[in-house]
């Protein structure tokens, strides 16, 4: 089942990379549901990530937007700058702006989000612990 964890983990940062965050969530609840112990966390914070980039790019909900995505950062902030192979501490500066610019959407100053300031998920498979 370890194994399959990786796999799974795999294709959800992939769907991620691909902006297809509805997919990727679903492939990461999966694997939340199959985690035990203190990386919990970790996993939840990036179902947090692409639930809120998919609510501010299909949904236009920039309020839920902000709310998953600041869910998912402070999650994730416990586990950085690395963890699993993932780079975080880049990866959630780089989130942090996406929120700025949301906010600016919520409050009528900003009439669009940029989708290429979504960060790719820099990944090391050979770094993930089975």
């Amino acid at each position: 089942m370890d194994s399959d964890i990786l796999t799974r983990f795999t294709d959800g940062i992939n769907k991620f990379n691909n902006k297809d965050f509805y997919e990727c969530h679903d492939i990461l609840e999966d694997v939340w549901f199959d985690v035990r112990g203190s990386s919990r966390r970790f996993y939840q914070g990036f179902i947090h990530l692409a639930v809120g980039f998919y609510h501010i790019l299909e949904r236009d909900n920039p309020k839920g937007s902000l709310s998953q995505l600041n869910k998912g950062i402070t999650k994730l902030e416990e586990y950085q700058p690395e963890f699993q192979g993932v780079e975080l501490k880049n990866m959630l500066k780089k989130i942090q702006i996406c929120i700025t610019e949301i906010e600016k959407i919520k409050n009528g100053k900003s009439e669009s989000f940029d989708i290429d300031l979504i960060p790719k998920i820099k990944f090391d498979k050979a770094r993930f612990i089975i």
